[in-house]
């Protein structure tokens, strides 16, 4: 691995987690306020139908008032109108016209989840289409091509689109998986608030119990900025270079962090490198499993044909273009 391509590796993960940071700290924001808004719900239905700190069960098996399911029909409505391609995740409206006070504070949860969502939707897919533009930049600049894209290119806005929203997780991308996360958070928080008010918890129990549920989802949040940062990263890069060269092999980050999966695969592809057209990120391409920050080495078997091959396709004679034969060796040296 060449000095320069080892620094850039390095110069656009700094960059990258920089940026991650950042992400994180408005998300820990987001979670945060929705986890102080669910305690002022529940803590409402303790004040208004407990009893020393405890609900009878019965309480909650009686309708509510026709302002409750009012105001829940509202809320439901401004969701659909500011997020129509977000309106089918919402709770079937024929199921809720009668409405008990625990029904309808599990659909209260489910539509915090579905308002989470959104905004977690819109900061991550922000975040993953800047980690592209940027892998793709930089490897298209030390190719010394340029003006090949404009930011406003439908070609390249479509291209860093595909990669974002590439389907390389069990056959989900990073959207549906934070969907699929909100969906399950909803699911544990009214499964813990049935049980709770059934086992007659207090309130400083039930609010210190879905706490923890809130951080084990931030954390599930956290985990998939990461792993997808890196995805998103290696494969820009592969996507401005696999025209160019066409094998790799794996490079671990090549500290006490590095699990012996990477090291492994490192290993067999070093010794059998793997064309770029055959890559699949979880498998032969980084990352490998979650919290994955490896990236990919050139492998040029033949820097000699690889050459020659570099002045032909830029319409040079290899026998007599020096100067093109000059380039050629330039970003090799970048890369390898």
């Amino acid at each position: 691995m060449s000095n320069y391509w080892k620094k850039r590796q390095q110069q656009l993960n700094r960059a990258l987690e920089t940026d991650e940071a950042a992400l994180k700290k408005r998300l820990a924001k987001i979670y945060r306020t929705e986890e102080r808004r669910l305690e002022k719900e529940i803590a409402s239905y303790y004040a208004n139908y407990g009893v020393d700190n405890v609900i009878e069960y019965r309480q909650l098996l009686q309708n509510i008032s026709e302002e409750d399911f009012r105001l829940l029909m509202e809320r439901m409505d401004d969701f659909a109108a500011k997020y129509p391609e977000y309106a089918h995740l919402m709770p079937v409206r024929e199921s809720i016209y009668r409405l008990n006070r625990l029904e309808a504070l599990e659909r209260s949860v489910q539509m915090q989840q579905l308002e989470m969502g959104v905004k977690e939707q819109a900061e991550v897919l922000k975040h993953l289409e800047r980690q592209a533009q940027r892998g793709f930049t930089a490897m298209v600049h030390d190719l010394g091509i340029t003006n090949t894209y404009g930011v406003f290119d439908q070609s390249y806005k479509t291209m860093m689109h595909d990669i974002v929203m590439t389907r390389w997780v069990n056959g989900q991308n990073f959207s549906e998986r934070i969907w699929g996360n909100r969906q399950k958070l909803a699911d544990l928080l009214n499964d813990h608030i049935a049980a709770g008010f059934a086992r007659g918890d207090q309130y400083a129990k039930m609010v210190r119990d879905l706490k923890q549920r809130f951080d084990v989802s931030r954390n599930e949040a956290f985990r998939l900025i990461y792993t997808e940062g890196t995805f998103v990263m290696n494969e820009s890069k592969a996507r401005a270079v696999q025209n160019t060269f066409e094998y790799y092999s794996l490079s671990t980050v090549g500290d006490s962090r590095v699990c012996e999966v990477c090291e492994s695969i490192q290993d067999e592809t070093e010794a059998e490198p793997v064309r770029f057209d055959a890559r699949m990120a979880g498998d032969n391409f980084p990352p490998l499993h979650p919290w994955c920050r490896c990236t990919y080495t050139i492998v040029v078997p033949d820097p000699g044909k690889w050459i020659d091959d570099y002045v032909a396709a830029h319409g040079g004679d290899p026998e007599i273009d020096e100067d093109t034969r000059k380039a050629a060796q330039e970003v090799l040296n970048r890369f390898t």
